[in-house]
């Protein structure tokens, strides 16, 4: 009879272990869920400050598109007027030379120096598209500058011609500036 209480004995420890087992297990269980919960947590912030990292840096660069576009279309308006006056300096017979000449290098030069820095931060900062619609306007713009220059040099200029042939070129010059900002519009908005 004696060796019924011992048997009992073991089977009380038996169960006693095993009940420590399983809650040691259940603790285990526990803290793997638990940290593969907050594993989970981080990498889901993770993710969503590199969305957020993501979104503020294609905000960023719009920003900087839409300021070269912006600067593209002023300096293209200044452009405009300052060549216009060159050509108003050049067609008309009452100007002198030297009035032309100081036309020409104080208000037309530093115009059209804005013009190419504008021209220059499209082509750094703008979309493949932005580049390619300017790329097709640069053969206007060159007209203009080869028929200003012509005009100084010529001897024998028929201004009425000249007036008619730069006001042509001027138009698609504008024409394709329009055509950029057009095809821009969407990547900026």
């Amino acid at each position: 009879m004696q060796q019924e209480p011992e048997q009992g004995d073991r089977s009380s420890r038996g169960a006693g272990q095993s009940v420590r087992q399983g809650t040691a297990l259940a603790a285990l269980g526990g803290a793997l869920i638990g940290a593969l919960t907050g594993l989970a947590g981080s990498l889901l912030v993770y993710v969503q400050a590199e969305e957020n990292q993501k979104t503020a840096s294609n905000g960023r660069r719009a920003d900087i598109r839409r300021a070269a576009y912006v600067g593209l279309g002023t300096s293209f308006q200044s452009f405009k007027t300052e060549i216009t006056g060159v050509r108003n300096f050049i067609t008309n017979p009452a100007v002198t030379k030297e009035q032309r000449e100081h036309q020409y290098n104080k208000m037309y030069v530093p115009a059209y120096d804005r013009l190419m820095q504008a021209d220059v931060t499209v082509r750094l900062v703008g979309t493949a598209v932005g580049k390619d619609v300017l790329a097709k306007s640069v053969p206007q713009r060159e007209t203009l500058k080869d028929m200003i220059a012509a005009a100084f040099t010529d001897a024998e200029l028929d201004a009425a011609k000249f007036a008619k042939e730069f006001d042509d070129a001027l138009l698609d010059y504008e024409q394709a500036i329009n055509a950029v900002i057009d095809k821009v519009d969407a990547e900026v908005l």
